[in-house]
């Protein structure tokens, strides 16, 4: 960030224009106008993290409105409080009052319905997702965040991503191999419906090989000649 520095006539002292030094001698109504103050030191925010909910996103938004609010009558009541000093203007508008901010219920509703206006091409982008280098790995922490009616509904989250770090199609299961036949029946679906090459190779975290011949991991994909199935490290 480049700015004006200023020059003391005495001592012949350097200080730079966004110093505290000389953003003190303003106004409050001129200090307000500063979006942030520039220190020499490192600092950080120690507002804790309320997570990814509506009410979050609630309180952030009072927070902005508040903080706007406060800024524009802090500037209006500092050009106002001249003319009212010297009797130019006796009595003066005092500023609007805060306009109430929409609450998480509304803003959850506005969003699902943004959602599902969008569903249409969410699906067509997600299902337009392909891959020569796929990967398939199983956990049992997602399922284990499930609350309310969905909890211990499922006890496996399986995901499948290719090697752009994209995520193909993610599945939750109460058990693994014979529940995730209908996934790659989908998978090999979508490739023969596209007209795609079909993946060349497959990570997996567990039965990549088998000593009878063929792995589990390749008989669920039912393409034993043509996929290759490998063990993610």
């Amino acid at each position: 960030m480049a700015t004006e520095y200023l020059e003391c006539r005495r001592c012949k002292k350097k200080v730079a224009a966004w110093s505290q030094e000389i953003v003190g001698q303003l106004g409050e109504g001129h200090r307000a106008l500063f979006p942030a103050i520039l220190t020499y030191n490192v600092s950080a925010c120690l507002r804790p993290d309320l997570g990814n909910s509506p009410t979050q996103l609630y309180n952030k938004l009072c927070e902005a409105h508040t903080e706007a609010w406060m800024r524009r009558s802090i500037h209006y009541l500092s050009v106002m409080e001249p003319f009212a000093s010297i009797g130019v203007v006796r009595r003066y508008t005092p500023p609007p009052n805060l306009p109430p901010v929409p609450q998480y219920g509304w803003l959850l509703l506005v969003y699902c319905h943004d959602i599902l206006s969008r569903l249409e091409d969410v699906k067509a982008r997600v299902t337009s997702i392909f891959g020569t280098i796929l990967k398939m790995d199983s956990t049992k922490k997602v399922t284990q965040k499930l609350a309310g009616a969905a909890a211990q509904t499922a006890a496996w989250a399986t995901n499948v991503g290719n090697e752009h770090g994209q995520v193909l199609m993610s599945v939750l299961t109460d058990t693994k191999g014979a529940s995730l036949l209908s996934m790659a029946a989908g998978l090999v679906r979508r490739y023969r419906d596209a007209g795609v090459e079909p993946p060349q190779l497959l990570y997996v975290d567990r039965d990549c090989c088998s000593s009878h011949g063929t792995s589990k991991a390749a008989a669920v994909f039912n393409e034993r000649d043509k996929l290759g199935v490998r063990l993610n490290i």
